[in-house]
């Protein structure tokens, strides 16, 4: 009996740990995030988010290879769910830290090129693409980035339709998705 006992458990520890490896999944932040079968997007699990009605179950979000969740669905407790609108999409992404967990998560993967502000000139490439931006006091900032040619100790982050410009000085790295 213990013999099968033994068996028995080292089978199911096994089908665990295969399971975990196949499916890829990592967690960040609390966000359980699966990649997607194109490798770069993926879905994003926060279960039991602290919201004020505590009526939610988990927020699930997909999003696309440039770190942009795309859409959302709310599961409640009592086993319905639904879309999320556009304005709880942003709200649940940013107020969880889904785009700090999907960075991570990138990071992680070995899919960010970084710039440390070691050399001289940020990077042309990064102009255009969406980029996290690490201050010095640890903040991230997510977004769009422009370069000022005629002030090249400066650049700009588009997030999320506002334009917010950052001196070098103050940023520890930019990192940018391959």
């Amino acid at each position: 009996m213990r013999q099968v006992l033994k068996k028995s458990v080292f089978a199911v520890c096994a089908v665990a740990v295969i399971g975990a490896q196949v499916s890829g999944q990592q967690t960040f932040d609390n966000w359980a995030i699966a990649p997607g079968q194109d490798g770069k997007s993926v879905t994003m699990t926060y279960a039991n988010p602290g919201t004020y009605l505590k009526i939610e179950s988990d927020l699930v979000l997909s999003v696309d290879a440039s770190g942009s969740a795309s859409s959302g669905l709310i599961h409640f407790k009592d086993g319905v769910q639904r879309a999320m609108t556009p304005g709880e999409l942003v709200f649940y992404f940013t107020e969880y830290n889904a785009g700090g967990a999907y960075w991570d998560f990138r990071e992680k993967q070995g899919t960010l090129s970084k710039f440390d502000f070691s050399s001289d000139v940020i990077p042309q490439g990064f102009a255009g693409q969406q980029v996290r931006a690490v201050s010095k006091a640890g903040k991230q900032y997510i977004g769009v980035m422009s370069l000022l040619p005629a002030s090249p100790d400066w650049f700009s982050l588009n997030i999320r339709g506002s334009t917010m410009l950052f001196y070098r000085n103050a940023v520890k790295e930019i990192q940018v998705l391959k």
